[in-house]
């Protein structure tokens, strides 16, 4: 018979974005038990492991990973141009659109 586990309680007193990345680490150990049991005696559906699998932990993975704030070679999230420069090109396209 399987050892359970128990899960990790809650701390209230850490903020939410730690409470998120000890969610990732809870899926990930549970995709982990679930592949490791026989197809007979897995708990999720196929549907549901795939979409921890392929969706859902690559998506809070690279969230989390984007957060920790934009390094040299690679920024996450908005593109490096301020509101202003973004409207000035948008005129100047348009400028020579109807010219």
């Amino acid at each position: 018979m399987e050892q359970s586990q128990k899960y990790p309680t809650i701390d209230w007193t850490k903020n939410e974005y730690y409470q998120v990345q000890r969610a990732l680490e809870i899926l990930m150990h549970v995709v982990d038990r679930e592949s490791e049991r026989h197809e007979m005696n897995q708990q999720l559906t196929p549907s549901m492991l795939s979409m921890l699998e392929d969706e859902i932990i690559p998506m809070l993975s690279n969230e989390l990973d984007c957060n920790g704030g934009p390094s040299d070679d690679e920024i996450c999230g908005e593109p490096p141009m301020t509101a202003d420069e973004i409207h000035t090109a948008a005129w100047r396209q348009h400028q020579e659109l109807h010219s």
